[in-house]
């Protein structure tokens, strides 16, 4: 490695590249999940958003603002030349709706076990409620943690750390986690930064502490208190390994691993809508059919692709 690479390796500054990470900073906050929750289920106005969550003034312009300058939504004046605006989803909010699906399939899963079948969603194609399944876009299979792997692309590299919002000013919005997801456990896993980053680190192999800090550049307090986090809340569990050398792993649980489809969408999400000329840091293969893929879901009635307006979510608060 020549002496300027090194120079760059070491900036405390830089972080890995990667996808799941560059979605996160712009939806990987408790605020910015009730602002998007309520404006796939319709909010426009800046007075209704703030009037149905409680959110301070201040907060709530700063989520609006980071959002239209990410293409999430765009802005409209409510009449011809007046200052009043809406906001509406944009072409990158509406591509949401494939990782919001997944944040409420893991959530009924693991939180509203009374509704055990799994089949919280309805396909207006087929008219049948049913289950998506996260599928390969070249051969229609499932798509799991165990028949797929990840690749560099031409993307890799490291580019400059995005400073992730306060967690302590969402601690308020977290009351909203029942009527939200289910739980308050499953609004906070999924309205961070980190935990989901940590997450999605260890389906690519992070199992050691040292590892996941150099990968994700995360200060160590901070992995110290997210991952005391996942272990409490089930998705991951510590062992202790006894190899060459005597260390603690983190493993994914089945509750962890139920979240491949929701890291798998925010990937794709990020793929799309946070690239640069560079391309994608990874590039993911299907090892059934052994071609590169994009995941997509389809419907576990009929097998059909489900795109969005063809998706209905039925009996939660999404």
């Amino acid at each position: 490695m020549d002496q300027a690479a090194h120079e760059f390796d070491d900036d405390s500054t830089l972080v890995a590249r990667f996808s799941v990470v560059r979605a996160l900073a712009v939806v990987g906050d408790t605020w910015t999940l009730l602002i998007l929750r309520a404006a796939f289920k319709g909010t426009r106005r800046f007075s209704d958003w703030q009037n149905d969550l409680g959110i301070p003034k201040a907060v709530l312009t700063n989520r609006l603002d980071r959002l239209v300058e990410a293409r999430v939504f765009r802005k409209s004046p409510v009449s011809k030349g007046g200052k009043r605006m809406e906001y509406y989803l944009d072409e990158a909010g509406l591509d949401l709706w494939e990782t919001l699906v997944a944040m409420v399939r893991w959530s009924r899963r693991w939180y509203w076990p009374q509704s055990d079948d799994g089949l919280w969603f309805r396909h207006r194609l087929c008219g049948e409620r049913c289950d998506v399944i996260l599928s390969c876009n070249v051969c229609a299979q499932p798509l799991t943690p165990f028949n797929t792997y990840a690749e560099p692309g031409p993307g890799e590299g490291l580019e400059p750390r995005i400073e992730p919002h306060s967690r302590r000013r969402a601690n308020s919005a977290i009351r909203h986690g029942q009527d939200a997801l289910g739980s308050e456990e499953a609004l906070t896993l999924f309205g961070d930064m980190w935990a989901p980053a940590i997450v999605a680190s260890a389906f690519r192999g992070g199992r050691r502490f040292n590892d996941l800090v150099a990968y994700l550049r995360i200060p160590p307090l901070v992995l110290s208190m997210r991952l005391k986090e996942l272990i409490e809340i089930g998705v991951l569990a510590r062992r202790t390994i006894d190899d060459s050398e005597r260390y603690e792993a983190f493993h994914l649980t089945r509750k962890g691993l139920d979240l491949f489809p929701y890291i798998a969408m925010m990937a794709k999400w990020g793929d799309k809508w946070r690239d640069d000329p560079s391309g994608v840091p990874l590039v993911f293969h299907h090892r059934d059919c052994g071609h590169e893929y994009t995941p997509l879901y389809r419907c576990s009635a009929c097998g059909e692709r489900i795109r969005r307006a063809d998706l209905d979510i039925l009996d939660t608060g999404w």
